[in-house]
């Protein structure tokens, strides 16, 4: 059973790379698919808010992994 665990983690890793990272970007775009049309903002603001968005989340993960 660890040969099982350890080629599914192995699988994984060949991916995902920073689960974080992945877990946010998903997240930050349902967020921007579902919840953003809906606030009473101009509709030419949803775009760039959602790039906005995902580059905080890559500056953010580039700052942890330097960090770490």
């Amino acid at each position: 059973m660890n040969w099982l665990n350890a080629a599914v983690g192995e699988l994984f890793s060949l991916f995902i790379d920073d689960v974080w990272f992945s877990v946010s970007i998903l997240i930050w775009i349902i967020f921007g698919t579902r919840i953003l049309p809906d606030l009473p903002l101009d509709t030419q603001l949803d775009a760039p808010l959602l790039f906005l968005g995902c580059a905080v989340i890559l500056v953010v993960s580039t700052w942890r992994a330097a960090k770490a």
